[in-house]
């Protein structure tokens, strides 16, 4: 998982969505996301939670992509995650933390 702070939004691997029991719909709306690798189509849909560590932020919208990037990566926590999350990083100590 890739903490990103200059990402708007959480992006989550289409394979991680399917594992949960969540694919694509005819109803879901497609958007196109653009960031340093380039531009990507994901769908959007609010699950009822996201869990990291034992933070949970519920009712909460997620896109969820191919990711191919060049590198192994199930996702990307987006700053509308760290808000919500109260996030706490410490760059000082390469952490991050929960309030």
């Amino acid at each position: 998982m890739l903490v990103d702070t200059g990402s708007a939004s959480t992006v989550l691997s289409v394979d991680w969505g399917m594992r949960a029991g969540i694919v694509p719909e005819p109803g879901d709306p497609i958007l196109s996301i653009r960031g340093v690798g380039g531009s990507e189509a994901v769908f959007s849909r609010h699950v009822d939670l996201l869990k990291v560590d034992k933070t949970e932020v519920k009712d909460f919208e997620v896109e969820f992509g191919g990711m191919d990037y060049g590198f192994q990566i199930n996702g990307i926590l987006g700053m509308d995650f760290l808000i919500q999350a109260k996030a706490i990083i410490d760059l000082d100590k390469l952490t991050l933390g929960f309030s």
